[in-house]
């Protein structure tokens, strides 16, 4: 569940509905989490929430709370088998985010079809200066 005390990066009251969610969990610290950093150049920009592609269908389950958290996946062939799948990015380097979360990070939730994927409402206290990049051939 969600806890109250945290101060998230994200203004989540503009949503006006339950957010984060009810059934989000705090992170242990024992888990790895990775993301995709575009850039290649890590900063507080690389933890923002994704844009959505409004070309595209919204996820099931997507809400006006998921669009204020940051795509995080628990597995490194998860997070490539759903960003990189195509065969136009197949042989490429991409750079990887590689991080554990704790409590004070913010918390979780396991969202959409890919049971890697996971909304992370992050906290104003999460230090980028934790997550270690690496350049990983897809």
């Amino acid at each position: 569940m969600a806890t109250s005390d945290i101060t998230y990066f994200e203004d989540l009251d503009s949503t006006g509905i339950t957010c984060p969610h009810e059934d989000a969990f705090e992170p242990d610290g024992r888990k790895l989490y990775y993301r995709y950093i575009k850039s290649g150049t890590l900063s507080s920009d690389s933890f923002l929430p994704t844009q959505v592609n409004t070309s595209m269908p919204l996820p099931n389950g997507f809400d006006a709370c998921i669009a204020k958290s940051v795509s995080v996946f628990d597995d490194l062939d998860g997070l490539i088998n759903a960003i990189f799948r195509l065969p136009f990015n197949r042989g490429k380097k991409k750079h990887i985010g590689t991080f554990t979360l704790n409590g004070h990070d913010g918390v979780l939730k396991q969202t959409f079809d890919n049971i890697n994927h996971h909304s992370w409402w992050r906290s104003n206290t999460f230090d980028i200066t934790t997550v270690t990049v690496k350049e990983v051939e897809v």
